[in-house]
């Protein structure tokens, strides 16, 4: 089976149900710094030991016949809370992505500390920053890229 090159082209951009989003270069991505979501909990911050994000649940409002037969199936209260356990390469790049940092600085920061070359780096942090960004962990700051001679002296 065809598919028309509107649809298709619809599908790939995300144009159909959600908002197209601006298209950015690799450059203003990478110029892009990670904040961690304030509403989320995580331990330990000390810095030693994997992290543990605890992500609240929403509560959704539920039909006044399917909460009274919830009550009576359920022995206890839904959890408020879920917990995510990151391994120890997910918890320093959680630590350091503290909204000081690059996307760039954290490729260097994560091929230094794990000795990989810098495109493996770059390939597993931003997919791992995609997952946490989906899943609303994670924000992006934006700082303006500076054009070569902009803002030296002028």
């Amino acid at each position: 089976m065809t598919v028309p090159a509107q649809v298709s082209s619809g599908l790939l951009s995300g144009g159909w149900f959600g908002s197209r989003r601006p298209a950015i270069d690799r450059r203003s991505s990478l110029a892009l710094q990670p904040l961690r979501n304030p509403r989320v909990a995580w331990t330990p911050q000390d810095g030693g030991g994997p992290v543990a994000i605890e992500i609240p649940l929403e509560r959704r409002p539920v039909p006044r016949p399917l909460l009274w037969l919830a009550s009576k199936l359920a022995r206890k209260e839904p959890p408020a809370t879920r917990r995510l356990e990151l391994d120890p390469v997910g918890s320093f790049v959680w630590r350091a992505a503290d909204g000081r940092r690059t996307v760039r600085e954290l490729i260097w920061l994560l091929a230094a500390e794990y000795h990989l070359n810098r495109k493996d780096a770059e390939v597993a942090l931003l997919e791992f920053l995609r997952q946490l960004s989906s899943r609303n962990l994670l924000a992006f700051t934006h700082i303006p890229v500076r054009q070569a001679g902009e803002g030296r002296g002028q």
